[in-house]
């Protein structure tokens, strides 16, 4: 290829990049002038480069060789010569323009260079952005928002190490939420209040603190940490005047020190943060009030509930049964021991027990721990975790070693300030803790309690006997009015037994009341030995005791009335004088049945007093069946 060509296209390939330069600067050219006016300019250069320099050097050649073959040149031939300086001239301006053009070029390609390098960081920086806001967006959690912020800051920014620190407006307190990277020792250590001169230094003109070797040896000083040392920088989280907290930065890890373009960035992702972060706090408020007002809604239709429930019965057993249900279905447990104050003796006494037996709870009274809790307990009369008391210095110099409690909670009941007894819970079945909410609830259940049981201990007292604690006479004619009424109506069988101890009132004279008194009791015993549940025991007066027996017929009676003459002519009666051989007494029973022997209640008892007159005339110790016997 010729050179002129070759200068041909090298002006249309600096031509074309001229126009790319224009393109990529925003600034394009038109694109019809631009070529009209390339193929001008390549048009011109090639014609002054044929005219001004190759023909003048094809003369010049064609001189040499005439001078070099010995021919005299003519004058034609020199003048052409003279042009050379010319076409040096020319070619001269050629090379420097080119030269200028280059320059040109390269100034912009590397122009261009830079541009692309901005370009490349900014998108990285939205890059980043754009997957912050992406990952923030997902979720309303706390801790997760934390980790996936620090996260980002040690593989997507080539940060060694980050903290993020969260305020609370509850003890003023800033502490830190989770960190990667940096010395555990944080966690303890590096907290401080809000009014810190490091809550200063980050709210300053520039929005951050970079840490400077100085300030570090202060905040290592202070902390009493060395981790504090790999500080570097630090950014505030905060909404408009919301304080939310801060991010502590560690060192880059290629060592770099931190250029405004990154602390830019970082300010942006902060910001963000700090968005998301509050966000979720306020969720996480709103989700933990709404649970606690749930709760409370929860404990006080439980408390309603159970307040209709502990009502509904005087029996003191049944209140003891559903009471420790009530104690441990609301919390969830299922281990719990129900303990009350002992009637004859101030002492606590197992009434109920769940999910453990009587004999592991025998145990557990003489264990240190559960010794020191009772101690604490029966001292300080209010609700007690176990925690409480296991983190009690006191708690364990007294049991020696690290002995867990047995129960998680302790809750008094309480009359009138004094220990009535005591309910012991076991862990709940989940595993989560106790709160104070659950603390208020056992309070006000056991203040509901122990209405309960004393309204049912002074009613048992109003209707048992306070010797044998047999049912009182009144009871026993409420109870028998009942029965008949029940049997008329069920068209069903009805028993009734009138016992009388034989030659009581021997007993009296010769052994004395207090004898008498024993006697009575020991035979109560065997008297509620040999019934059912469903039967009704009572003193009658004196020496006199009757029996109820529902859905029962005479000859089914007979055999329960004999088991208990029997037992009672066998029975060892203890003397109240030590050393002195036992006593022994027997009994006369009388049996009457409704409707067979009577058709309502007051004739029931005359056929069974009756009944029982005649065994003692056929002379004691048995058992006559009314309108058989005799």
């Amino acid at each position: 290829m010729s050179f002129v060509l070759k200068l041909d296209l090298l002006l249309a390939l600096v031509g074309g990049v001229a126009y790319l330069i224009c393109l990529a600067l925003d600034s394009p050219l038109p694109v019809l002038p631009f070529v009209g006016t390339l193929a001008s300019i390549i048009a011109t250069v090639h014609l002054a480069v044929v005219v001004k320099i190759l023909q003048p050097l094809r003369h010049f050649a064609a001189l040499a060789d005439s001078i070099a073959d010995g021919e005299s040149p003519d004058n034609t031939g020199l003048e052409k010569l003279d042009a050379l300086g010319d076409v040096q001239a020319s070619f001269s301006k050629i090379v420097c323009s080119l030269v200028e053009s280059r320059d040109a070029i390269e100034h912009y390609m590397k122009t261009i260079s830079e541009m692309n390098r901005e370009l490349e960081a900014k998108v990285d920086s939205l890059s980043v952005l754009y997957a912050a806001s992406k990952a923030m967006g997902t979720s309303l959690s706390v801790d997760t928002l934390v980790r996936t912020l620090l996260t980002l800051f040690t593989e997507r920014l080539q940060i060694a190490g980050a903290a993020v620190m969260l305020y609370s407006d509850r003890n003023d307190l800033v502490t830190v939420k989770d960190m990667l990277g940096l010395s555990p020792e944080l966690f303890a250590k590096f907290r401080f209040y809000s009014d810190h001169k490091i809550v200063t230094n980050i709210f300053s003109e520039e929005g951050y603190w970079l840490i400077d070797e100085q300030n570090a040896t202060l905040l290592v000083a202070e902390f009493e940490t060395d981790a504090c040392r790999s500080l570097q920088l630090m950014l505030p989280m905060r909404l408009k005047d919301h304080f939310v907290g801060l991010v502590a930065f560690g060192p880059r890890k290629d060592q770099s020190p931190y250029q405004e373009g990154d602390i830019q960035l970082l300010q942006a992702l902060v910001s963000l943060a700090a968005t998301s972060i509050n966000n979720a706090s306020l969720y996480e408020r709103s989700e933990t009030t709404k649970n606690e007002l749930d709760r409370k809604v929860f404990n006080l239709m439980t408390l309603q509930q159970s307040g209709k429930v502990l009502s509904s019965t005087l029996n003191l057993d049944e209140l003891i049964r559903i009471s420790i249900d009530m104690f441990l279905e609301t919390v969830w447990a299922n281990k719990g021991v129900l303990m009350l104050m002992g009637e004859d003796r101030p002492e606590l006494e197992v009434k109920a027990c769940k999910g453990i037996d009587r004999e592991t709870v025998k145990i557990l009274e003489k264990d240190p721990a559960e010794v020191w809790a009772m101690t604490t307990i029966q001292k300080e009369k209010r609700p007690i975790l176990a925690q409480e008391l296991t983190s009690n210095a006191t708690f364990q110099s007294y049991t020696a070693i690290n002995r867990p409690l047995p129960f998680a909670v302790y809750v008094p009941l309480l009359k009138e300030g004094e220990l009535y007894g005591v309910m012991k819970i076991g862990p709940k079945i989940n595993g989560e803790p106790f709160t104070e909410n659950d603390l208020e609830f056992f309070s006000t259940l056991a203040s509901q309690a122990v209405i309960a049981f004393e309204n049912a201990r002074l009613y048992s007292l109003a209707i048992t006997d306070s010797i044998t604690k047999l049912f009182v006479h009144r009871y026993f004619q409420l109870r028998l009015d009942e029965e008949v009424k029940r049997s008329r109506r069920y068209n069903s069988t009805l028993s009734l037994l009138m016992c009388d101890i034989d030659h009581f009132k021997e007993i009296n004279d010769k052994y004395g009341h207090q004898q008498g008194d024993i006697i009575l009791r020991e035979i109560s015993l065997i008297l509620r030995r040999n019934i059912r549940s469903t039967d009704v025991a009572a003193r009658y007066g004196g020496e006199e005791f009757v029996i109820i027996l529902p859905e029962t017929t005479q000859s089914d009676a007979r055999i329960v009335a004999e088991r208990i003459r029997r037992d009672v002519s066998k029975h060892d009666f203890p003397a109240i004088v030590q050393g002195q051989p036992p006593l022994h007494c027997t009994i006369s029973i009388g049996v009457a049945g409704f409707p067979l022997n009577a058709n309502d209640k007051d004739e029931l008892i005359q056929k069974a007093d009756s009944s029982m007159y005649q065994a003692k005339g056929l002379g004691r110790n048995r058992v006559i069946l009314c309108g058989v016997d005799g």
